[in-house]
């Protein structure tokens, strides 16, 4: 038998929220860097969405890479296929669950919102939508990925325009690369100084949990 060298993988994520199996949508949401469970714990509480249930994946250490999202992919590898195997994990719940892909909305915060979009940018997948909450896509403006076609797919994006971990001309570079590839976009800013989980982005994500 073959032990998985990933840590992330050793920690089961944290099903809340409506039963998976009675869920009108699931909603597979992640963290960021020294955060664990507890702060998308409390979005489910903003959400108010009792009739959605939730997998939320656990980053080992409290932390899914260990350096910046402008660094060089290589530079956080293998951190970041890690990290991003296990959203892929949490995806799987769901749909060990029987819930289909259409009926799962995919989103993160800041770390978790950066894996978020690399994961849909790599590997695309028609889901019921996505959230992208304060995050980017890895690597230095003009050396990241070119996401793989994901027409129709509803992508909500959410920053503040003056967040010191997530610069607002790497969401907006973004936001284009996944209109290019046929994505819905919705992208919202505010002024917001505090690098948290806003209200707007908790409207916005129950917007994607809601409208279907």
């Amino acid at each position: 038998m073959t032990v998985s060298a990933n840590p992330h993988l050793a920690i089961a994520p944290v099903i809340t929220g409506t039963v998976l199996e009675e869920s009108r949508m699931v909603g597979v949401l992640a963290h960021g860097r020294d955060q664990d469970e507890q702060l998308m714990l409390d979005v489910v509480e903003r959400l108010d969405l009792p009739d959605v249930g939730y997998v939320l994946p656990v980053a080992a250490g409290n932390a899914w890479y260990p350096g910046r999202h402008f660094d060089p992919v290589s530079a956080n590898e293998p951190h970041i296929s890690w990290a991003l195997e296990a959203l892929e994990a949490a995806l799987g719940v769901a749909l060990g669950a029987g819930v289909p892909e259409e009926r799962i909305v995919l989103a993160g915060f800041s770390q978790g919102a950066c894996l978020t979009a690399e994961l849909i940018a790599r590997r695309p997948r028609p889901l019921g939508g996505v959230g992208v909450l304060t995050g980017c896509l890895f690597g230095p403006l003009g050396d990241q990925v070119t996401p793989v076609r994901v027409d129709g797919l509803a992508v909500f994006m959410q920053s503040s325009r003056v967040d010191e971990w997530i610069e607002l001309e790497y969401v907006e570079a973004a936001a284009r690369a996944f209109e290019a590839a046929g994505a819905r976009i919705t992208l919202e800013t505010n002024q917001d100084p505090v690098h948290h989980v806003s209200d707007d982005a908790v409207a916005g994500l129950r917007r994607l949990l809601s409208d279907h």
